[in-house]
């Protein structure tokens, strides 16, 4: 059987190619021009992807959001975290294991809580994320 072919943006090969591990990829949902890309459920994945897409500009400025039939109206500078949720991609303490649903409730987390002071963020992958072991072109052929 040969492998699945799958696109993504530029940036996710580089980063990919640089660090030799395997990457966790969504498929773009956004509505409107589709652009056929998988992106990372990374942070900064999803906002460079948000770019390509148009979605720029001030962050206080309103927008739409169009993933898989959402329309809620959101600033521009909550885009990025509004689809990681949709992505479904949360965080897990390394200390306790408790799971948060966004980066920035993990750290106040290890703020409050003594224990967990130390820990490190461990990325729990959403249900429609799959791993995929990105190949350079020119090795691709079967």
């Amino acid at each position: 059987m040969p492998p699945e072919i799958v696109y993504v943006d530029p940036e996710i090969i580089f980063r990919v190619n640089q660090s030799n591990q395997p990457v966790f990829l969504y498929k773009c949902q956004l509505q409107g021009i589709p652009c056929g890309l998988h992106v990372e459920g990374t942070t900064c994945a999803v906002s460079a992807h948000l770019r390509r897409h148009g979605i720029t500009g001030p962050g206080s400025t309103s927008t739409i959001c169009t993933w898989g039939g959402c329309s809620k109206t959101l600033k521009k500078g909550s885009m990025t975290r509004h689809l990681l949720t949709h992505l479904g991609v949360k965080v897990r303490c390394s200390a306790c294991g408790v799971v948060m649903c966004r980066h920035d409730l993990f750290r106040a987390h290890i703020k409050s809580s003594e224990p967990c002071h130390s820990a490190i963020a461990n990325t729990v992958h959403g249900p429609e994320g799959y791993e995929y072991v990105l190949v350079p072109p020119g090795l691709a052929e079967v």
